[in-house]
C-alpha cells in the first residue's frame, strides 16, 4: 500500500500565501523549498513519491500554487515565477490551516473557471456519463477524471492566452491552424500581425502557388469583451481587398449574435469563427501549447490463454 503521510493541497495553499506573504517574486522551486521548511515536513515526507516519480509534496505545491494564481491570489510575473497579490495577502491575514477550492469560491474569477470546467465537461460528456465518479466500473471513472482535467486544461489554457501578448496570441492561432493540415503538404504560412496589412494577422497558403489561401484574423480579447459586427464587417472587407473567399476568425472570448449572424451572410466566401472555448479544445486536441503528462494502462484477462481445448 502507498504510504500517503504529505499535507493536502488545501493545507497546503495557506502555507504557500504565507511564505510569499513579503511580495517578494520567487521561481516555484524557491516556493516549494520555503513551504517545506515552514511546514517542517520530515525527510519521510519529502521522499514520497507519486506513480510518476514525482514527489508527491512537490507535486501538491505546484498545483496550490497554480490554483491560487487561476484565483487572483497569486500572479505569474514571468514563466515558473510567483508573487502575492493583495487578495493573497487578505487571505493569509486570516491565518487557515486549510482553503479549498469550495473556499475560493469567494473570488469571481475562481467561479467563471469553475463554471468554464463545468460547461466543457457537459458539452463533451453524454449525460448517461455525468455520474461516472458514483459508479463502480473503473473504465467510466478514468474516463471522467480524464475529461475534468483536460477540461482544467483548457480553461486554464484560455487564460493564459489571455494574458500574452497580442503578438503571441496572433501566432500561436497560425500555428493550430497549421497544425490542423490547413497548410498541405506543400503550403506554407505567414505571419502578418501588425506590418499595417489591413486587419489581417495571418495567412496560410494552402497549396504551393499560393491559389487558395485563408486569411486570419486573431482578437486576444477578455470575456467581457466580446466581438461584435464591426469586427466582422472589416474583417470581410479586408477579404474582399484581396479576392479572398476563405476566412478564420479566432478570439479568445465570444462573439455576440451580430456579429454571428454577419459572419453567416457572408456571400463572397465562408468565414469560420472560433471562440475561446472551441479554440483551446482545437489546442489540445492537435497538441498545440501543450503536451502529454500522463498515460494510463489498463488490462483484462485473456480468456482465450483459458481456453483448454485449445491449449
Amino acid at each position: 500500500m502507498t504510504v500517503d503521510n504529505t499535507p493536502t493541497i488545501d493545507q497546503f495553499r495557506p502555507v504557500v500565501l504565507r511564505v510569499l506573504n513579503d511580495g517578494r517574486e520567487r521561481a516555484i522551486r524557491e516556493v516549494r523549498e520555503l513551504v517545506a521548511n515552514h511546514m517542517r515536513l520530515s525527510d519521510e515526507v519529502r521522499a514520497e513519491k507519486i506513480a510518476s516519480g514525482e514527489f508527491r509534496y512537490m507535486n501538491r505545491i505546484n498545483w496550490a500554487c497554480s490554483a491560487l494564481a487561476t484565483a487572483g491570489l497569486l500572479e505569474r510575473p514571468r514563466r515558473g515565477h510567483y508573487r502575492i497579490t493583495e487578495d493573497g495577502r487578505a487571505v493569509d491575514g486570516r491565518n487557515l490551516a486549510s482553503y479549498s477550492e469550495k473556499d475560493m469560491l469567494e473570488w469571481p474569477v475562481w467561479v467563471a473557471y469553475q463554471e468554464e470546467i463545468a460547461a466543457r465537461k457537459e458539452d463533451r460528456v453524454p449525460a448517461d456519463s455525468a455520474r461516472a465518479e458514483e459508479e463502480t466500473n473503473p473504465v467510466e471513472v478514468m474516463a471522467s477524471a480524464e475529461s475534468t482535467f483536460n477540461a482544467q486544461t483548457e480553461t486554464a489554457l484560455r487564460r493564459r492566452l489571455q494574458e500574452a501578448s497580442p503578438e503571441f496570441f496572433e501566432k500561436a492561432v497560425i500555428d493550430l491552424l497549421w497544425a490542423m493540415g490547413y497548410g498541405g503538404t506543400h503550403g506554407e504560412k505567414q505571419y502578418v500581425g501588425r506590418s499595417g496589412d489591413g486587419g489581417i494577422d495571418g495567412i496560410i497558403r494552402q497549396d504551393a502557388l499560393g491559389l487558395t489561401n485563408v486569411y486570419i484574423q486573431a482578437k486576444r480579447y477578455a470575456d467581457h469583451n466580446k466581438v461584435g459586427d464591426p469586427e466582422i464587417r472589416n474583417f470581410i472587407g479586408a477579404l474582399d481587398s484581396r479576392g479572398a473567399n476563405l476566412g478564420v476568425f479566432i478570439t479568445t472570448s465570444s462573439f455576440q449574435p451580430s456579429a454571428v449572424r454577419t459572419a453567416a451572410g457572408y456571400r463572397h466566401g465562408k468565414i469560420v469563427l472560433i471562440d475561446g472555448v472551441k479554440l483551446t479544445t482545437l489546442m489540445l486536441a492537435y497538441g498545440v501549447a501543450v503536451h502529454k503528462t500522463h498515460e494510463f494502462t489498463l488490462y483484462e484477462i485473456d480468456d482465450d490463454f483459458f481456453d483448454e481445448e485449445h491449449a
